[in-house]
């Protein structure tokens, strides 16, 4: 139609023009528009059929030259919208079942339903790090029987290392109020005996795994596996630390992660949390136990800790450090381990059964305080520590161990950070609790024991550092260096936590002093 439209207006206009030329009146012109109107129709029908061919050999050529790749303008265009409404649609699916989802990143990658009621977090940490250890030769360990005193090197110890690789996963299942985590991290290998060979144990190694339930009101309870809040420093995120590795004193007291059931309260400004537990150090072990093993758990244990705010947000205290154009923030806690080892346990001649002094028979109570605060480019944070280990078999006399700890920091930009610590250390009591001296070396076994966290010490451990913070904690370069006055007689701490882990050694004898630490390490969380 729209064709024999435009021919018949091009025909007409035509025939106007020659009767204008003529000088012919309209009305004679039009008598004379059939034969002149099928002169020019034809005239077009002939123009339109050669245009049409040349045409079709076009589109013939373009075929042939692409096969099915070829498309048309008009369907090209279709497909287009086609697929951008299929891509529209496939942002908001979780499965063929056709239920929404949505994703992002939130301080970490989420993926989570649209009401909210499902939701996945997943995060990671990665530490590499260099370290340097300095121990004179008067402090090093004898050598002469590697067996019964393996020897710790020479006097220059140094490397890298990946300190912390982890994998966590977090969220909600079913509505907002049951949430759970679940956390791998991957060792690093243990030297034994010196440098004669290597061993991985516990590759991947169990941390978080627990389920909470929000009661509501300010309740709340969680079972499973997690780390115990008894003592501050170690409940505070190693990816939120200060400094590049805990302090030495914390290895010594700290019960590290524990399984157990928690009863939780939070308040606007104080909080509060009591549990039931397998004791310090016993993370992922069993219930029942066969004879050569059942001495590793403990008869009961019972921790809990209380915190107060006295101003800012309790988000404020997840981290040691305050960045410029934080608000003022301060919080103090208190919190108490309670746990009798178990009375099947067999200890060798001076009471001691294994590296786990709180699975040893006897009670172990420990104790703490600190204080928290936060201001403007400027934090500060101190501790104080103790622990009794009592009514142990065959007449041992109780050991008694105190500890504290002060830290600080204080930006001198936006992104620089200069950090000081101190710690101290004492332990004392315990019968048969006397080490050598001088070049006297220490027995292999029992409480005196190279290593054994019931041996008397007294030191203290200066560390002085800086923090370059690229994107805050997410990624930053830490160096420090620490010097210690004293003998550290400790290698695993009263809960089996090493201070391997931190670059320091043990001491050979109670009159060392002097061992030095240097590190540094990148940090980067995703």
């Amino acid at each position: 139609m729209n064709q024999m439209k435009l021919l018949f207006s091009f025909s007409t206009s035509i025939l106007l023009n020659i009767a204008s030329a003529s000088g012919v009146a309209t009305s004679d012109a039009i008598q004379e528009v059939p034969n002149q109107a099928m002169t020019e129709i034809q005239q077009i029908k002939q123009q339109m059929a050669e245009m049409e061919a040349r045409h079709d050999a076009q589109i013939s050529a373009l075929r042939n030259e692409n096969g099915d790749k070829w498309l048309t303008k008009q369907r090209a265009d279709e497909i287009r919208e086609l697929v951008k409404d299929v891509l529209a649609d496939s942002e908001t699916r979780t499965s063929l079942q056709g239920e929404g989802i949505t994703a992002g990143w939130n301080k970490g990658f989420f993926l989570a339903s649209p009401d909210g009621n499902f939701k996945l977090m997943i995060d990671g940490q990665i530490q590499a790090r260099y370290a340097y250890n300095y121990q004179s030769k008067s402090s090093r360990n004898p050598t002469t029987n590697p067996v019964t005193t393996p020897k710790q090197g020479s006097s220059n110890e140094y490397g890298t290392e990946i300190r912390r690789a982890k994998l966590s996963f977090s969220g909600n299942v079913i509505d907002p109020s049951w949430t759970y985590k679940f956390t791998m991290a991957f060792n690093q290998n243990a030297l034994v005996e010196g440098r004669t060979s290597q061993t991985t144990t516990n590759g991947a190694v169990l941390e978080n795994a627990y389920i909470q339930k929000d009661l509501g009101n300010g309740f709340a309870i969680k079972t499973g596996q997690w780390k115990s809040s008894y003592n501050y420093e170690e409940m505070t995120s190693s990816s939120a630390q200060q400094f590049v590795e805990r302090t030495i004193v914390n290895q010594y007291f700290t019960t590290k992660f524990i399984q157990g059931i928690e009863l939780q309260y939070q308040a606007a400004d104080w909080r509060m949390n009591v549990n039931y537990n397998d004791g310090g150090g016993n993370r992922n072990t069993g219930a029942v136990g066969v004879a050569s093993t059942s001495d590793v758990n403990t008869e009961w244990a019972t921790a809990g800790r209380a915190e107060f705010k006295l101003a800012g947000e309790w988000k404020q205290f997840k981290e040691l450090m305050s960045f410029r154009g934080s608000e003022n923030a301060m919080m103090i806690g208190a919190a108490y381990n309670w746990q009798r080892g178990g009375a099947n346990n067999v200890p060798n001649s001076e009471g001691v059964s294994g590296p786990i002094v709180g699975n040893d028979d006897g009670m172990n109570f420990s104790y703490t305080a600190d204080f928290n605060g936060r201001f403007n480019g400027f934090s500060f944070f101190a501790a104080f520590l103790g622990n009794s280990f009592y009514s142990r078999p065959n007449g041992e006399d109780a050991v008694n161990s105190y500890g504290a700890v002060v830290q600080g920091g204080y930006f001198l930009t936006n992104d620089i950070e200069i950090i000081g610590r101190w710690e101290w250390l004492n332990v004392s009591g315990g019968t048969n609790s006397v080490v050598g001296s001088g070049n006297t070396p220490i027995p292999a076994t029992g409480t005196n024991a190279l290593g054994s966290a019931l041996n008397p010490q007294h030191f203290s451990i200066y560390t002085v550092g800086a923090n370059y913070y690229i994107s805050k904690n997410a990624l930053k370069l830490t160096g420090d260096f620490g010097y210690v006055d004293g003998a550290i007689m400790f290698a695993n701490g009263l809960f089996n936590q090493s201070i391997v882990g931190a670059d320091y050694r043990t001491d050979q004898n109670s009159s060392a002093t002097g061992q030095v630490v240097a590190r540094v390490q990148l940090q980067l969380l995703f």
